[in-house]
């Protein structure tokens, strides 16, 4: 009975409201005080707002420091809508948060993107750095949401993820690349073509730059270092200084044009043995030039290389959207060959089986130039780009004109 009459008795009180049931710790903190310990990998910093208003609290309607953590979060947002900086902010409201910054300052690194190096041997990559800092807003609003309950708080960063050895690599990619032979050429030749395209290997396009083959190369003289070559003159072949430098260019126009490139060239007066006809590029210093506009987002870098009689040229840079591949449809008029007797220009030439090639002949050709653009297996676009006519010109073979005469022991 008396456990009964207690039980009524503490049921009537409450209902009264002589005992209101609360948690132990309410009045432990208040509500308008901020109470925190931030750490980041075993630094501590305890921050108590209450410790801190000291000589500014004749300032605490203006600074909010008894406002409930609505009021705070609001006079921040008109104070940040009024273009003051964050940091300030956050020191004008919670005096002394500069502390906080200072103590977690090691924390703070700076951004380092990733670099590049490029010459004619290739690619090297140095590592960068990603940067990090206090994320000094999202930390305000941390501690003002504790409503001044005693919390501990794990420093807040933001990271600005700096350029990557991998994000270059994808941007450094190979575009294309083409190679032409010269078996047959002779050592001046050779040379020329070597020279030509070491001055270009190592060079890099900037984003919106314009590469001219002359401007890299320059005047393909003997002040140059460049030698005597068979070069092309007024439709046929004759020795001229710089031979063999339009081998280079014309293996560039067509590496350029596989890596998605349309560049501005110039045809020969007779087709070239080293690539299909509508496909050459001549150059001539002041004249004719090979030259290409970078389009595209990122650099493109353009390596040489000699090999085995072989030039061949790799451009890189940011992947191409389709595969390319190179078509030409051809009219071919045949040259003639004619025999000819002149004991004047070859008196070496006695008899009819002594015989020089006085002209080399070389077809006629007119021609119409694609580009083939792929997406996989799927043909995307065929675009004209060149229509050529290359002079015929007939092979001219001189010879003696006296029989010989052997007698029967020589049969």
């Amino acid at each position: 009975m008396k456990k009964i009459l207690l039980t009524v008795m503490f049921a009537l009180a409450i209902i009264a409201g002589v005992f209101v049931c609360q948690p132990a710790y309410a009045e432990s903190y208040s509500p308008w005080n901020i109470d925190v310990t931030i750490t980041y990998n075993g630094d501590r910093y305890v921050y108590n707002l209450q410790d801190n208003i000291g000589q500014f609290d004749d300032e605490s309607a203006q600074r909010g420091f008894y406002l409930g953590k609505r009021g705070k979060a609001e006079l921040y947002r008109n104070l940040i809508a009024d273009g003051l900086p964050v940091e300030a902010v956050c020191e004008y409201m919670l005096p002394n948060f500069s502390q906080i910054t200072a103590c977690f300052k090691n924390v703070v690194k700076e951004r380092k993107d990733a670099t590049l190096s490029f010459d004619n041997s290739g690619f090297t990559y140095v590592k960068g750095q990603d940067g990090v800092s206090i994320d000094c807003e999202k930390l305000f609003y941390a501690m003002v949401n504790t409503g001044g309950r005693k919390t501990v708080i794990k420093l807040p960063l933001l990271v600005d993820k700096a350029v990557s050895v991998a994000d270059l690599k994808k941007v450094t990619v190979l575009k294309g690349k083409f190679t032409t032979s010269y078996p047959s050429s002779g050592a001046n030749r050779c040379y020329n073509i070597a020279r030509a395209t070491n001055s270009i290997g190592g060079i890099t396009v900037g984003v919106g730059e314009t590469f001219s083959f002359n401007n890299v190369v320059g005047p393909r003289n003997e002040q140059n270092g460049y030698k005597q070559a068979k070069v092309i003159m007024d439709g046929l072949y004759t020795d001229g200084v710089g031979g063999g430098v339009c081998q280079v260019s014309t293996t560039l126009y067509n590496a350029l044009l596989l890596a998605n490139f349309i560049p501005k060239a110039s045809q020969h007066s007779l087709v070239s043995s080293y690539v299909k006809a509508g496909f050459d590029a001549m150059v001539s210093y002041g004249v004719a030039d090979l030259t290409f506009v970078n389009d595209t987002a990122h650099p493109v870098y353009i390596k040489g290389e000699i090999k085995n009689k072989s030039v061949t040229f790799y451009i890189y840079g940011e992947p191409n959207k389709y595969r390319v591949e190179r078509e030409n449809e051809e009219q071919r008029d045949k040259f003639l060959t004619r025999e000819i007797v002149d004991k004047v220009k070859y008196p070496e030439l006695v008899y009819t089986d002594q015989t020089k090639v006085v002209v080399a002949g070389s077809d006629g050709v007119k021609t119409k130039s694609y580009l083939k653009y792929y997406d996989g297996d799927t043909l995307v676009e065929t675009k004209l780009i060149r229509t050529n006519s290359y002079k015929r010109v007939d092979c001219i073979i001189a010879r003696g004109e006296v029989e010989r005469m052997f007698d029967g022991d020589d049969k």
